[in-house]
């Protein structure tokens, strides 16, 4: 199981976790198998990824990336950024339909990234436990539990497993018990079902099969790897084969 973020979610193994661990397992090697473990784009930089994070919050892909580059073009490092005025930021990455709001969130963690850790914060970040890296990523503007396990999962190589809308969907139309609909419960719940040492290549699977295949109203159960090991897939292509 993914222990490391039942730790720093404070929470304990359901009872079921064991039951759905060999099957999580196989299903791991299944899209592993089928998608790799292509880059999304993240980066190994801490501080770019914590931007490139927040920025990300309920936007589309295209315009997320967009707005990132638009930000590192224009402002070239982290002093230039906690320099430039909130109306600047907006107007570097209102372009990609980002607003105030996550302008002064950006502006908000250049800040504080530069008082805490100095201008060049990404080596002190790196020296972090685990517990002070989500910790001190939590208070950070724009940044939930969801966000932190990315950052720290990308950039800052822990075993922790965030959930995303997509892992969320696939993993519980195969299955796993997940009380409460909001990603909220889901990035509490559904770590514990995840194998040790798993977390990335599974996570970044689970974003690529959301996109392609495990897609939110039409799956396309005929063509999925883990068919056999879904409770939705099932009923779907039975379902199929009886019209």
């Amino acid at each position: 199981m993914s222990d490391l973020t039942l730790t720093l979610l404070r929470r304990k193994k359901p009872r079921r976790a064991k039951e759905w661990q060999s099957r999580i397992e196989e299903a791991t090697e299944l899209l592993v198998a089928e998608h790799g473990t292509p880059t999304l784009g993240n980066y190994r930089d801490p501080v770019k990824e914590i931007f490139y994070i927040v920025l990300s919050a309920k936007t589309t892909e295209a315009l997320y990336r967009v707005a990132h580059r638009r930000l590192w073009n224009r402002f070239p490092n982290l002093t230039a950024i906690a320099a430039a005025s909130v109306c600047e930021l907006r107007e570097c990455i209102g372009q990609a339909g980002l607003g105030a709001k996550r302008s002064a969130q950006v502006h908000e963690i250049a800040c504080s990234l530069i008082t805490d850790y100095g201008p060049r914060p990404g080596t002190r970040l790196r020296r972090l436990s685990a517990e002070e890296a989500y910790i001190y990523l939590c208070s950070l503007p724009g940044v939930g539990p969801k966000s932190a396990f990315c950052i720290m999962m990308y950039s800052l190589g822990f075993d922790v497993f965030p959930v995303d809308a997509h892992a969320q969907r696939v993993l519980c139309r195969i299955g796993l018990p997940q009380q409460g609909a909001k990603h909220y419960h889901a990035q509490q719940q559904l770590p514990a079902f995840i194998p040790p040492g798993r977390s990335k290549e599974l996570h970044v699977a689970l974003v690529i099969h959301g996109r392609t295949i495990c897609k939110s109203r039409f799956p396309d159960c005929g063509v999925c790897p883990i068919s056999k090991l879904c409770a939705t897939a099932n009923k779907h292509l039975h379902v199929t084969e009886l019209c």
